[in-house]
């Protein structure tokens, strides 16, 4: 009898679905009820197998981006690419792997050129599902006896694919012509061997070859590790049950996340509004279109239906922009899926929480599905609208949450992330372009009974690291001079953000070094709308630099230097140090106009997360803390959150009398400012539809939304009550 093509199998597997409600037609978790022990012992020795992998291959690799910040992930799937489970790492990608694998299998590849045991395939193509050309995604068939068994899957980010500016966070790049070298749903090798062409390929298109081909020779590593290790398994606990055990288990993670919305949400639809900021204008850009500030409409729009399944939109998201921040459907999806896995499906990550998924096509043409209109579309950093979106996945769920008195379940949205990347000789007469890990340690948002924690998490992946500075040393021709947190870069709430940490470095031993201020997600203009229940939100970054300095002379006289950003009155780059060039307040991404040199200084901050609650309800004693700890500033402990304070002993101390009558006389000047919200609607709608003071990039965000996204309009004209042939921009 003949074996059902995947294909097939692929078809079946959705008629099962359709016709049962679970995954494989698994309407019984047979493993599971027999022998539970052998079945959560299996789990967690192939979740062990994929960090093995991820060890091994991190390792293998020369890449700092990998060795050190870890920046990759393995995964293993079924025959038909859903994933079982996958390593530490950047679990954002989770959803792309399985995907690509389903795309592999789509396109006809089992036909030809066919899967055979020790095939290399890849993609990094954002045409094909990729997210952004530095993101090398890779599978590999395993075959046992002959038998397609499951795939080894990883991905792991480059520190140069070849774009047209160096480095890996290609926010200038104009077109997707200009994003760097394209692996295009391709076999690159056979026999666990790349071939040698794609080596060729490697070293003639990217600047830093030696990595690039550590890196896939670390992706190579790992996924033969995977492979390897998991045929012990098999033939300790049997193929039979590897492969009924592992269709189990996504099948059981789609339960347990179907099972959390049931119990711990609402039925009904839930939206969030949400904007980003491009800043451009004139700044150093490629192409004359790119003179230009962009804003995006980043919409949300969830349904918890009566069944527990979940719809979402994008209605409204905006046109695509001349730079590249533009993602794919399939990468959204997948950055989404890590969202989720955060906050519902966080037993078991895998493919089966996202099969209670209703995804509505994002508007073709828009910055979330542009191929359709735009084929050009760069995708240099997709990564920039995409974790701003999924953050309001946090506060979307933290609100249903709360409905149901799930208080502990709560979470506010994230901050900001920007980036730090370099390229330039480096102090071994190498060149070097990469980027820093700085942004992999955020504030974490605050919880609905706590403040969130300094400078430990990262909305795309559950593990915050930004790796040993003395590694990062090692690499890049700069020295830390600080590295500390930053005080007052989370929400203010009754429960503050996590605060975020500010990085100060000397370029040393370097003919020049280009400092490029990337963008995967942070605003400049226009400050985060994450914060819940009346909390304010934190500070979009302002990175800074010095450029002909007079550190070497400070050193030398062993004089004090700068270590951190300093307060918004008097930032340390403009008061502790002399340079001929002083930028303290820069508005982000940018490239440094020319090259940065030895005892040059950039100061670069990584924001906190968002809060929640009104600020005036934080308790007092845990303000002075924060004052204590320099977490804080006195203005904003007084002006912010009306707390009165002393000092006894060097310390800070609440005056407990003199902060209750400053927190009354602030709700009276709330009370004295506020408005009923029918004049604020009338006189807000006046200015709505004269478009007043609205800028350009603002109206061009709103008419590429309503023209995108019909009915989207329809419902913004309702709102307003504006003509039904309104437009912005007309």
């Amino acid at each position: 009898m003949a074996t059902r093509s995947l294909k097939d199998q692929i078809a079946s597997n959705e008629e099962a679905f359709k016709k049962t409600g679970a995954l494989f037609g698994l309407e019984t978790l047979k493993r599971k009820e027999t022998d539970p022990g052998t079945y959560e012992a299996v789990w967690h020795i192939l979740s062990n197998l994929c960090n093995a992998a991820w060890a091994t291959g991190c390792k293998v690799s020369s890449s700092p981006i990998a060795a050190e910040g870890g920046d990759a992930l393995w995964g293993l799937h079924t025959p038909t690419g859903e994933a079982i489970c996958i390593s530490r790492g950047i679990s954002a990608h989770a959803g792309l792997l399985a995907d690509m694998i389903k795309n592999f299998i789509d396109i006809g590849y089992e036909e030809y050129p066919g899967f055979k045991q020790g095939d290399i395939f890849e993609n990094n193509d954002p045409h094909y599902g990729g997210i952004h050309s530095p993101d090398f995604d890779m599978c590999m068939p395993l075959f046992y006896e002959g038998e397609l068994v499951a795939w080894a899957s990883c991905v792991s980010h480059v520190a140069d694919a070849g774009s047209v500016t160096p480095g890996s966070i290609g926010f200038i790049n104009p077109d997707c012509y200009s994003d760097g070298l394209a692996i295009s749903m391709e076999r690159v090798g056979e026999g666990d061997r790349f071939y040698p062409w794609y080596e060729l390929r490697i070293r003639s298109r990217t600047r830093t070859p030696d990595f690039v081909m550590g890196d896939a020779r670390g992706r190579l590593a790992g996924c033969i590790t995977l492979r390897e290790r998991l045929f012990e398994v098999i033939e300790k606990y049997g193929l039979d049950l590897f492969k009924e055990a592992s269709l189990e288990y996504v099948e059981d993670s789609r339960r347990y996340a179907v099972g959390r919305v049931k119990t711990q949400t609402v039925p009904g639809r839930i939206r969030k509004s949400q904007f980003k900021d491009l800043a451009m204008k004139g700044k150093r850009v490629l192409l004359a279109k790119q003179d230009v500030d962009c804003m995006f409409n980043l919409p949300m729009e969830l349904t918890i239906n009566a069944d527990a399944s979940v719809d979402l939109s994008l209605a409204g998201a905006s046109g695509t922009v001349p730079f590249g921040e533009n993602i794919s459907p399939t990468a959204l999806k997948s950055g989404l899926m890590m969202g989720y896995s955060h906050i519902i499906g966080f037993d078991m990550f895998n493919s089966g929480p996202i099969s209670a998924w209703n995804i509505e096509m994002p508007p073709a043409g828009s910055w979330a599905n542009p191929y359709p209109v735009d084929y050009q579309a760069a995708s240099g950093v997709a990564w920039a609208p995409a974790v701003t979106w999924v953050s309001s996945l946090y506060e979307v769920f933290g609100r249903l949450f709360q409905t149901r008195g799930f208080i502990e379940e709560m979470a506010a949205g994230s901050g900001t992330i920007m980036t730090a990347e370099f390229s330039g000789i480096n102090q071994t007469g190498m060149y070097l372009t990469g980027l820093t890990l700085e942004q992999a340690s955020q504030g974490s948002p605050a919880r609905g009974f706590a403040d969130g924690e300094n400078s430990a998490w990262c909305i795309y992946t559950p593990e915050a690291d930004f790796g040993n500075a003395e590694i990062s040393e090692l690499y890049y021709p700069i020295l830390f001079l600080g590295r500390n947190v930053a005080p007052d870069s989370g929400g203010y709430g009754r429960f503050r953000g996590g605060l975020g940490h500010t990085a100060v470095w000397m370029v040393y031993n370097t003919p020049g070094l280009e400092y490029q201020c990337g963008d995967a997600g942070m605003r400049s203009k226009i400050v985060g709308n994450h914060g819940m229940y009346g909390a304010y939100p934190a500070v979009p970054d302002r990175p800074g630099y010095g450029r002909d300095t007079n550190v070497k002379e400070l050193i030398d006289a062993q004089k004090p230097l700068i270590h951190e950003r300093g307060g918004p009155e008097n930032p340390a780059v403009a008061s502790a140090i002399e340079a001929r060039d002083v930028q303290d307040n820069m508005i982000a991404p940018f490239v440094t106009p020319e090259p940065l040199q030895d005892y040059d200084i950039i100061v670069h901050p990584i924001a906190g997360a968002e809060a929640m609650g009104d600020p005036i309800s934080r308790d007092p004693v845990t303000v002075v803390s924060d004052l204590n700890e320099s977490w804080t500033s006195e203005r904003v402990a007084s002006d912010i959150h009306g707390v009165a304070t002393t000092q006894s002993n060097g310390a800070y101390v609440v005056d407990e009398g003199k902060t209750a009558r400053k927190r009354e006389q602030i709700r009276k000047q709330r009370i004295a400012r506020a408005l009923p919200f029918k004049d604020w609607w009338e006189k807000e709608r006046e200015k709505v539809q004269a478009q007043e003071g609205m800028d350009p990039a603002v109206i061009r965000m709103w008419a590429s939304s309503m023209e995108l996204s019909p009915k989207y309009a329809e419902e913004l004209r309702r709102f307003w009550n504006l003509p039904e042939d309104f437009t912005f921009g007309s």
